[in-house]
């Protein structure tokens, strides 16, 4: 049975961490809907390029507590209230505000098992989601945090496919209007 994936239209409480703080050190929550899941092995295959690449900071790490999350909508208010770090005297943002990544199959590895959720901060924190693949994640992730894309303009370029009925469709299967 695939998880409840719905989202409320909008979360402008995703937007209280401004242009006021650095997000240069901030990582991406990962959270899981799926049992058994290492959120640490997500977040190292995640990263693993992005280490390799001499960073020393995270870009992706395990939210904590996330064991009895079942919705996304539970996800959704537990990084709402998630500590980003903006009370630090540094303003330095631990954790990146308007997005986070969602395990939703067992086999996250597989096209379907990867959401990424964001409140788009210009278009009045609009809630939008999209399944990636293992293999982008450094590019995706690392566009963003060096503000090189934004999550919408991610959407365009990594969106992977969608669940119909709780089966996976790529988006090349997406169904097509019909033409008179």
């Amino acid at each position: 049975m695939a998880p409840d994936l719905s989202l409320p239209p909008q979360a402008p409480e995703l937007g209280r961490c401004g242009d006021e703080f650095d997000w240069n050190r901030a990582a991406f929550a990962v959270y899981t809907l799926v049992d058994g899941v290492s959120l640490q092995d997500v977040a190292s295959t995640l990263e693993k390029q992005w280490l390799e690449q001499g960073n020393e900071d995270h870009l992706v790490r395990p939210a904590p507590s996330t064991s009895e999350l079942k919705t996304l909508l539970e996800v959704l208010q537990a990084h709402i209230a998630l500590e980003k770090g903006a009370d630090s005297e540094t303003d330095e943002l631990e954790w990146w505000p308007t997005a986070f990544i969602v395990v939703v199959r067992k086999d996250w590895k597989e096209p379907g098992g990867l959401l990424f959720v964001f409140a788009d901060d210009e278009n009045d924190y609009k809630l939008d989601k999209f399944f990636f693949q293992v293999d982008d994640a450094y590019m995706m992730l690392s566009s963003l945090s060096f503000q090189d894309e934004t999550e919408a303009g991610s959407k365009e370029v990594y969106a992977q496919g969608y669940y119909d009925d709780a089966e996976w469709r790529s988006y090349p299967e997406l169904p097509q209007p019909h033409r008179r």
